[in-house]
């Protein structure tokens, strides 16, 4: 959920005065450019140009080869094609001056090529990629990039410093059944180079082990992983991208440059994990799809007598926070007796909600939600939450409280426990801040946790105890004999009385 400010102003109308000529002179402004792409034979090609307006910060994208109305000006260009034998890539960028009817070009034949490999060389039984982009130094958003496999891409020089070229590589194993995948990437400040002859190391890589488990979800799914670099965007942003599909379960290594990435996956549904750090040579272990996914995000505020929910997710992965979008559900709060608020959502309907809150008092607010459109046997298909907490409407700040994330122990990679065996589950006692320094976070502790768990859906629940050991709380699940599903339940009281109901159906799978 977010808040919105919107300032107020005083709006001026001017009125032009029409003088003599001024027509004349509209005219003149206008212009047009037309920009030839050639591909490598030097015959024209479709193709899509970013053009640029330094001056009044005007972006478009154009068509190749088609005249286009302009204002006079300067321009900076960038465009990226294939030639027409499918399989030459051609990237480039340069600047314009419009001034009347203009014309200019990106020749391909002028394009030198782009070689870029790692080393060690990661051995056979891989797809070599190459990849670049050309950008402007001004981070105007004249920017474009394109992939070719290795020995089919080009780019055309521009001494102009202006403007700067990115190259990468990737690896990609042919099989599907096993293999790391490699990604590397440099830049080459001061203009695009006449050619590019590039080894780029391991040394300088992060490595992310990665255990992509069913339950959750399951079939086929993408990972993606973007990189951002630690000083902001630079133009090496568009090469830190790899994407491929894989079956769930599976285990894979991805070695990519060090620095912060956002790992996600897609399948049914969506979880993603916002920016991380990694270091260079060092390993980091990610298990994606773990059980159980429920109730995560950041607890709501009060902010000038108005109560925002906050970005709570009643579906969140435990390592990959962001998620589980294909959700329907209701959401009400309640106030000594009184609904002040209720709706329901869906995928295609967020709930960005704030109502007004009549004062400082106990307040109540449930969720639940259902994952719909997954295949049968799925997990983590429904859950839901209870915040009964103090509200001190004057003030802006976070509500005290705590969300139990479960983590079962001992669970194979399709998030199966043993029958007749006993899961230990972890309950994590999560209370993010708002990352709002307006917001304050109140203080708190845990006074007590109860817990339940259900191999019936929730027809019956069977009290457990839960036990704090080393600072963490810990619950013992007697799984069936026979099979079948376990949901989970917790709730938790602070020390101030507030209290929180964390549950998740199907949380794992007995087998």
């Amino acid at each position: 959920m977010r808040r919105i400010t919107v300032a107020a102003g005083v709006v001026s109308v001017l009125v032009p005065l029409l003088l003599a000529g001024a027509s004349t002179a509209s005219a003149a402004a206008k212009g047009s450019l037309t920009v030839k792409t050639l591909d490598r034979s030097g015959k024209p090609v479709y193709a899509q140009v970013a053009v640029y307006n330094t001056k009044t910060n005007d972006f478009r994208y154009i068509e190749g080869n088609k005249k286009t109305s302009l204002p006079n000006g300067s321009y900076e260009l960038a465009t990226s094609f294939v030639g027409g034998n499918s399989e030459d890539a051609v990237v480039g960028g340069h600047s314009v001056r419009v001034s009347g009817a203009t014309t200019t070009t990106f020749d391909g034949r002028k394009g030198r090529a782009v070689k870029v490999s790692l080393s060690p060389d990661p051995g056979s039984g891989y797809d070599h990629t190459v990849s670049a982009a050309v950008c402007t130094t001004d981070n105007s958003p004249a920017t474009m990039s394109i992939s070719a496999s290795a020995g089919d891409l080009y780019a055309i020089p521009n001494t102009s410093t202006a403007y700067e070229l990115a190259y990468g590589t990737t690896y990609q194993p042919r099989s599907t059944s096993g293999g790391d995948f490699w990604l590397a990437s440099a830049t080459h400040g001061r203009g695009v180079p006449s050619g590019v002859s590039a080894k780029l190391t391991k040394s300088g890589l992060t490595t992310l082990k990665v255990s992509a488990r069913s339950g959750p979800d399951s079939g086929q799914a993408w990972f993606s992983f973007n990189g951002e670099p630690a000083s902001g965007y630079d133009c090496s942003s568009s090469m830190d991208i790899l994407d491929f599909q894989r079956d769930l379960p599976d285990s894979f290594s991805v070695h990519v440059p060090a620095g912060r990435w956002d790992v996600g996956q897609q399948g049914h549904d969506f979880i993603y994990s916002g920016f991380h750090k990694y270091a260079a040579g060092k390993t980091a272990s990610l298990s994606l799809g773990h059980a159980v996914w429920g109730p995560g995000g950041r607890l709501p505020y009060t902010w000038y007598h108005q109560l925002y929910f906050g970005d709570d997710n009643l579906f969140a992965d435990p390592r990959l926070t962001g998620g589980g979008v294909l959700a329907s559900g209701s959401v009400k709060l309640t106030h000594a007796g009184r609904t002040l608020y209720s709706n329901t959502y869906s995928p295609s309907k967020e709930i960005d909600a704030h109502p007004r809150i009549p004062g400082s008092g106990w307040y109540t607010l449930t969720e639940t939600g259902h994952r719909g459109g997954l295949p049968s046997g799925s997990l983590s298909t429904s859950a839901g939450l209870s915040l009964h907490f103090y509200a001190d409407a004057g003030k802006n700040q976070q509500i005290r409280n705590y969300l139990t994330r479960f983590w079962p122990e001992a669970l194979n990679s399709r998030n199966q426990a043993a029958a007749a065996s006993t899961t230990t589950v972890d309950l994590g006692m999560q209370r993010l801040g708002t990352d709002d320094g307006t917001i304050r976070q109140l203080s708190d502790g845990v006074k007590s946790v109860r817990a339940w768990y259900t191999t019936d859906n929730g027809a019956h629940w069977n009290a457990t105890a839960a036990k704090l050991s080393g600072g963490k709380w810990t619950i013992a699940v007697h799984n069936p004999g026979s099979g079948g599903r376990v949901g989970l339940r917790s709730t938790v009281t602070d020390t101030h009385g507030d209290t929180s109901t964390t549950t998740v159906y199907n949380a794992y799978a007995v087998s």
